[in-house]
């Protein structure tokens, strides 16, 4: 009997944790931290805390030295917060 490969899967599923695999700890944590924003801010938190995890992960991957990595992965959560809560302050007051 003959096998055919990708027997048994569902065709066009993807693995949604591929993203992470591979990173390390730090990479993972710094990749995350954006999406707490969901906790905070409902819709609004959760889109700008997505769009944060995304440019940490596109960070994570690319070739550039661990202390430049760090400090751009910090700048977009921190980036992810001042957005949030300007936008917040602005729809507010």
């Amino acid at each position: 009997m003959q096998q055919v490969p990708g027997a048994g899967q569902n065709p066009g599923s993807t693995d949604r944790w591929a993203k992470f695999r591979g990173l390390r700890w730090w990479q993972l944590v710094l990749s995350v931290l954006p999406i707490a924003l969901l906790g905070l801010g409902g819709a609004l938190g959760g889109a700008i805390g997505a769009a944060g995890v995304l440019a940490n992960l596109s960070i994570a991957r690319k070739q550039f030295g661990t202390p430049l990595k760090v400090l751009a992965m910090v700048g977009v959560v921190i980036a992810s917060y001042l957005v949030f809560f300007t936008l917040v302050g602005f729809l507010i007051g």
